[in-house]
């Protein structure tokens, strides 16, 4: 990893806005993008196809074989399995808590945070996750954290779903995200929590260019 590249951090709550942000922040940069949680939806994947969601050590050789990470020509990290692009097919609710109890797998986060540190390529990159702060890139140049009420991250979530015609109710979308904070927040392994030395941003009422003129400001002190 070259520490002479800039990464800018934002880590938070599910459904925070965070990944939106990230997107419109890494194109008005011209960063490269890299959505963390992609890696262990990907592997929440594969466990679900091979039936390895207690095995961590056979999921990580089979991840090293079948998954590629690959950027595309807007400078976003996507997920290749055998050869055909999987990202957008990752964001369905049950593999995203299948995600969260894999990431408390020790061996599998210490393997993806090396797959991360290879993301870091010039001009800069800006990546989401839970401890990208904290853990993943310490000395990042610049580290957010990005949170919102609850009931508001359920809608969107909800939206969103209708969007791409994943059926859930929004009752079960606010029950997931109420159980993976509590998951993500009190897991012993790299739990969510801001860094000592991030910005944490409320996103509950604020709309995202707002946030993005704010983030760009910090950026340039």
């Amino acid at each position: 990893m070259n520490h002479n590249i800039p990464v800018i951090t934002i880590d938070g709550l599910a459904s925070s806005g965070k990944t939106s942000i990230s997107k419109k922040l890494s194109t008005k940069l011209g960063y490269y993008f890299l959505d963390s949680g992609i890696l262990y939806r990907s592997a929440a994947f594969l466990a679900l196809e091979h039936n390895l969601e207690s095995n961590p050590i056979r999921l990580i050789k089979i991840f090293n074989t079948q998954i590629n990470l690959v950027p595309d020509n807007q400078l976003r990290f996507k997920i290749y399995y055998e050869n055909s692009d999987i990202t957008s097919t990752l964001y369905k609710e049950e593999i995203g808590t299948l995600a969260s109890k894999i990431s408390q797998f020790q061996e599998v986060r210490e393997h993806l945070i090396s797959l991360q540190h290879s993301c870091v390529k010039s001009p800069g990159l800006v990546v989401n996750g839970r401890d990208m702060g904290t853990i993943v890139f310490p000395n990042a140049k610049l580290k957010l954290f990005i949170v919102a009420d609850l009931s508001i991250r359920a809608k969107r979530r909800f939206e969103q779903l209708q969007d791409t015609n994943h059926k859930a109710s929004l009752k079960e979308i606010e029950q997931m995200l109420e159980s993976r904070d509590k998951s993500d927040k009190h897991r012993k392994i790299s739990p969510l929590k801001a860094a000592d030395d991030a910005v944490e941003i409320d996103t509950s009422n604020v709309n995202i260019d707002t946030v993005l003129d704010n983030i760009l400001e910090l950026y340039n002190i």
